[in-house]
């Protein structure tokens, strides 16, 4: 389909695509249903070695999931690595 791209069928939003889940995501407008943009975990609300037991999963930009937003910032501090969460819930 023209103007629309291949693997998702979502249309171009503007000059950007907007991609579904398996391909991973952008930031920015999203304009196809199902979509998604990830974000950086707000860290600053947690400590430095121990996490809530809550469980309110959330998806990494790894393909990971992580049990709160916590546990993903708690993995980023001890592997030296950036996580994004992509969504709320399980991957």
């Amino acid at each position: 389909m023209p103007g629309s791209d291949s693997w998702s069928g979502c249309p171009r939003s503007g000059q950007r695509l907007v991609r579904g889940c398996r391909n991973g995501a952008v930031s920015g407008v999203l304009s196809c249903p199902g979509a998604m943009a990830r974000y950086a975990p707000d860290c600053t609300k947690y400590g430095n070695y121990a996490c809530p037991r809550d469980y309110h999963p959330v998806c990494g930009t790894d393909g990971e999931t992580y049990g709160n937003e916590c546990v993903l910032c708690l993995a980023n501090s001890e592997d030296n690595t950036n996580i994004e969460i992509l969504r709320k819930g399980h991957c």
